[in-house]
């Protein structure tokens, strides 16, 4: 199953010549391994052991007086986990250049965890507690105007607290997600791309701070609350 943390909408920045997902490719290929297909390519790695654990680098990261790989002025690095990486863990520590990003990370003991991954893991706990409702992210009352960009209302379905579900929807005319919607589509008269449309519902996700679980409306998930086991 995808998880929604925010939404798996994201937008990425990417370097010319390099494919940038769109919104509905991120969401298509969320559930699937495409990302882990094997790799005929051969690449040299090397370990380098400090005193929380040790990291695996690429060989030519190693190099003394090495040039570092820039990978597109506006591409974040890949980041091991939240506050880690090379720079943090590694780099300081083996006199390694700042830019040096390890491939995998293996520590020896489990490091406390960050207020944020505490935030998510209580959000998870409380989702998982609470009767949950289907929500249509693309309002249904608007189906034909987002068919007309190629999108199906019902495959973009999230499972939030019910609670949260009548909120967003209390009121006339649906409430203030399909004002919301409806305000965003009269602004736009038929002239948004595609990719607008996911980009506004992501923005809409993060606004009324919907958390659950992405399906199909046609999908079937058990969506009792579910008992969370205390350590």
């Amino acid at each position: 199953m995808r998880w929604m943390l925010g939404l798996l909408l994201v937008v990425s920045c990417a370097p010319a010549g390099v494919h940038r997902l769109t919104p509905e490719e991120v969401w298509r290929e969320a559930g699937t391994t495409a990302g882990c297909r094997y790799d005929t390519h051969d690449i040299c790695t090397a370990a380098l052991c400090a005193g929380e654990g040790c990291a695996l680098y690429r060989c030519e990261d190693l190099v003394p007086g090495r040039v570092v790989r820039t990978r597109g002025a506006t591409v974040a690095p890949l980041l091991v986990a939240p506050g880690s990486g090379a720079q943090r863990n590694w780099g300081n520590a083996q006199g390694l250049p700042g830019g040096a990003q390890p491939i995998m990370v293996f520590r020896w003991h489990r490091r406390e965890p960050l207020p944020s991954e505490l935030r998510r893991q209580q959000a998870i706990e409380e989702w998982a507690r609470r009767p949950k409702e289907r929500h249509h992210i693309f309002p249904q009352a608007f189906e034909r105007r987002f068919a007309r960009r190629g999108i199906d209302v019902h495959q973009y379905v999230i499972a939030i607290d019910a609670d949260l579900h009548h909120k967003i929807h209390r009121g006339e005319a649906g409430g203030p997600w399909n004002r919301e919607w409806e305000e965003w589509l009269r602004m736009k008269q038929d002239r948004a791309r595609k990719v607008e449309y996911f980009e506004q519902a992501s923005a809409m996700i993060q606004k009324h701070g919907l958390f659950g679980l992405t399906m199909t409306y046609w999908q079937v998930v058990d969506l009792s609350p579910q008992p969370v086991r205390e350590d």
